[in-house]
């Protein structure tokens, strides 16, 4: 059966260009109930500053989706001291326990970016899988590692083409391997404006309208939408 891991990034306004908080605000509530209509079952990767800010949205999440850890500010963790990664990582992993009543089990890079130091840190956190890795994105890819590692299959800025576009690179995927994991954020709902083409083309109503009919396609050929948690599992046998 052909399965899909629908993961959101939860972070601040397209970081690092914007610091205003419209897709929490504006942009969540609207991904909820399209994930609720559709009985979809998501990730959400959260960044500590997110939750921090915006616990009880946090807290109503986890009770029907799986969150996972996004580091604590939206920050290149490549370009961070093993220390300041550590500190980082540990104290999102705190804020968000603290807030899901459950250790994350999955960490996600922002940008895609990371290094050999992050894994260990994880490793000794006691994460099981992580996220970091990009099939389109040139990214560390460490096969020591004892972490499940799953790669993101496409861009979020593919599911706003336009519905002929988006399925046939969705299918495509899907074509050449059994899981596909597609990627998408809360502030994509909400109107960009004053970046750079592909962040801000087809954001706002177009964005949700398009991301409907992806997932409507998705659910109406038979495609089963999974968590990365339960992916993990699988490929470690428990």
């Amino acid at each position: 059966m052909r399965r899909v891991a629908f993961t959101v990034d939860v972070e601040q306004d397209a970081p690092p260009f914007m610091s205003t908080w419209r897709g929490m605000e504006e942009g969540m509530p609207q991904l909820l109930g399209l994930l609720q209509r559709h009985g979809v079952r998501a990730t959400f990767f959260v960044t500590g500053i997110a939750a921090s800010r915006y616990p009880e949205v946090i807290a109503h999440i986890a009770r029907s989706h799986e969150v996972g850890c996004h580091g604590y500010e939206h920050e290149r963790f490549d370009r961070l001291s093993p220390d300041d990664q550590r500190a980082r990582i540990l104290t999102a992993t705190d804020v968000l326990q603290d807030i899901t009543g459950e250790k994350p089990a999955g960490f996600r890079a922002p940008n895609f970016r990371f290094n050999r130091h992050t894994l260990q840190i994880l490793e000794e956190a006691g994460y099981i899988y992580d996220a970091s890795t990009a099939r389109y994105h040139s990214s560390h890819r460490h096969t020591r590692s004892s972490l499940v590692q799953i790669a993101n299959t496409l861009p979020s800025s593919v599911l706003r083409l336009s519905p002929r576009f988006s399925r046939i690179a969705v299918d495509a995927c899907l074509r050449c391997s059994p899981l596909a994991v597609l990627d998408h954020h809360p502030w994509e709902l909400v109107r960009m404006s004053g970046l750079r083409l592909d962040i801000r083309f087809a954001t706002g109503n177009e964005a949700f309208e398009r991301l409907d009919s992806l997932l409507g396609w998705l659910l109406a050929g038979g495609v089963r939408f999974v968590t990365m948690r339960e992916v993990a599992a699988e490929r470690t046998g428990h």
